[in-house]
């Protein structure tokens, strides 16, 4: 681990879109893990829960556009510059436990009764279990992209590899270098995003960094339960279920790229649909990290969600444009 150069990436990235934020480190009673958040802004508390193999700083661009809120972006346990976990999660139902409580965990530690949620990917599994289990704790919240817990169009082949067990140990073995990064960055659903500039050099150098120069991906591989085999692909327990889905009562916003390759259209509607609260909003040419490769249309939908009154209904679809 290079703390000092993977801060270096970090403070370049956030320099690029003009904000500094503040951070501190929180002890979470629940996980027993120490967390690293930080905070951009003032207003409205938004926790910002980032995806698989990530940080908080992934966020920046996005935050960098919500004035009015205060934006507190997590490192997950065993993310960025949090603590990982004491125990791994060994099958579905310890990682199910964990997050039902990861959310109201961070909030407690921040001496927050409530706040809205943004969340992507492995990331929006915690929001969807969190307002399941706690529907006081959450205002709203915001899915962005293909969520973890929805059924997959397609498993990247980087991710297949994952599952295997000599890959995994390489992984954890051998830095990677910018040509891989690029790479599983584009399997991921970032090729646009990339080839059009949005995931800017500088979002690559922070991404290599996360990577070589933190324990992220080491923690994610090594605590997480086997959720996707070589030839199978993603473990069907890893499906939410409806008599979990129908009890959020949290009001929820899906903005969803159409070129998303975990999971297009179908499979956004048919996922929205058993969340009793939720709108969708596709958003044409966007593939999974949809706040990339549009900004002012993430950031807009979001502040617009985010901003409406508790009293105010969720639109239950809205066509996209």
């Amino acid at each position: 681990m290079n703390e000092t150069r993977f801060r270096e990436s970090e403070r370049r990235l956030w320099a690029s879109v003009g904000v500094a934020p503040a951070e501190k480190h929180l002890r979470l009673d629940r996980t027993k893990a120490t967390v690293r958040v930080q905070e951009v802004g003032e207003g409205q508390a938004v926790l910002f829960v980032h995806g698989a193999s990530n940080g908080g700083t992934s966020w920046a661009g996005l935050a960098a556009r919500l004035d009015g809120f205060r934006c507190v972006l997590l490192d997950r346990p065993g993310c960025g510059l949090s603590d990982r976990c004491a125990t791994g999660f060994t099958d579905m139902a310890t990682l199910g436990v964990f997050g039902d409580s990861l959310i109201v965990d961070v909030l407690d530690a921040l001496g927050l009764d409530c706040a809205h949620v943004v969340a992507t990917s492995f990331g929006g599994y915690f929001a969807l279990r969190g307002a399941a289990a706690h529907p006081d704790r959450i205002g709203r919240a915001v899915e962005l992209g293909w969520t973890f817990g929805a059924p997959i169009a397609k498993v990247p082949l980087v991710m297949r590899l994952s599952g295997m067990r000599l890959v995994r140990r390489l992984v954890t073995l051998i830095p990677p270098n910018e040509r891989v990064v690029r790479a599983m960055l584009r399997q991921i659903g970032l090729a646009g995003a990339l080839a059009s500039g949005r995931f800017s050099q500088t979002d690559v150098d922070w991404s290599l960094a996360l990577l070589r120069d933190t324990n992220t991906l080491r923690n994610e591989l090594e605590t997480s339960p086997r959720l996707i085999t070589p030839l199978r692909g993603m473990n069907r327990s890893t499906l939410l279920p409806d008599d979990l889905l129908t009890q959020i009562r949290t009001p929820m916003h899906f903005l969803w790229g159409v070129d998303d390759p975990f999971g297009g259209p179908d499979i956004a509607r048919a996922f929205v649909e058993r969340v009793p609260k939720a709108g969708l909003e596709l958003m044409p040419g966007a593939g999974h990290a949809v706040w990339m490769d549009d900004p002012d249309r993430a950031a807009a939908s979001v502040r617009a969600f985010l901003g409406a009154g508790p009293g105010e209904p969720s639109p239950k679809r809205q066509a996209s444009r």
